[in-house]
This record gives structure tokens, sequence and C-alpha cells, in this order.
């Protein structure tokens, strides 16, 4: 008959995040900042060349004020597909949930910039979207998803209403 297993207390402890090592970091910072400069150069080249081309003509039906709001829509999704794929490529923890929480506190950033010269826009996207990519990957590394749903909702309403103020 075999005997009995006895189970120990163990000593170590369990600390309520995942780690992050500095290749990781580096990682998240580069991606934030290629995600930005890629959002940016979508939007710009969307705007100007598809949605602005097609909604802005003489014979169209359509609003030509909402072509930057179109591009912005389609460049967000390409720019936050890109950056999910490579977060889970550098096995970057919850790589979604840092992608969706950048791309809606985010989204309209265009309209915050859109007074500015085009090499200012684009250094106002590259930072925004990497201080977005660290930060909600910091938040993402919580152990508990609850808690870490929770604190990216109260973030990301955070940053919406301060991108409005």
């Amino acid at each position: 008959m075999p005997e009995p297993v006895v189970y120990e207390e163990s000593d170590t402890k369990v600390l309520p995040y995942i780690g992050m090592t500095q290749r990781e970091f580096i990682g998240v910072l580069i991606t934030g900042l290629a995600v930005g400069v890629a959002v940016f150069a979508l939007y710009a080249l969307l705007n100007k060349f598809v949605f602005g081309a097609v909604l802005c003509r003489p014979q169209s039906t359509g609003d030509c004020t909402q072509a930057p709001n179109y591009a912005m829509i389609v460049a967000m999704i390409i720019g936050t597909i890109g950056g999910v794929a490579n977060l889970a490529r550098m096995r970057v923890y919850r790589p979604l949930l840092v992608g969706i929480a950048t791309a809606v506190a985010l989204f309209g950033i265009h309209t915050v910039l859109s007074g500015a010269a085009w090499y200012w826009a684009l250094i106002g996207f590259a930072v925004l979207f990497t201080l977005a990519y660290v930060a909600f990957t910091w938040v993402a590394r919580l152990r508990n998803f609850i808690l870490a749903l929770v604190v990216t909702v109260v973030v990301v309403v955070l940053a919406r209403w301060i991108l409005v103020a």
C-alpha cells in the first residue's frame, strides 16, 4: 500500500504581478514606438489618398469631414493587430489586453494633434503610443485578471478624459 503524500507549507511568496525582464521592457518600448509611427503613417496616407479622395470629391454623397475619422479607425485597427502580434511574438503577458486598451485610450488622438506640423504630430503619436504600451503592459502583469481588467478600464477612462479635456 502506497504511503500518503504529505504537503508542507512553503516559505516562498508569490508576487501579485508577473515580472518583466529588461529585454521585454525594451521590446515593449520599441513596439509602442513602431506602432505609433505606423499608425501615424497609415492615418496620413489613408486620409489623403483613400478616404479624403473618395469622400471629398464634388460628386461624392459622403461627408468630407468624416474622412479623418475613417482613416484613423482603419489605421488604429491595423496598428493594433501588428502591435498585438509583435507582443505575442515576444511572449509579453496578455498582449491583447495591452493592444485593445491602447487603441481605446488613444483613439481620437488625431484630433488633438491635427493643428500641429506633421513632424510634431509624428513625435506625439510615437511618444503617446510608447507610453501607453509601457503603462498597459505593466498593468496587464497583475496576476489577478479581474483586477488587471478593472485597473486597465480605470486607466483607459482617465486617459480618454485627459484626451478630451
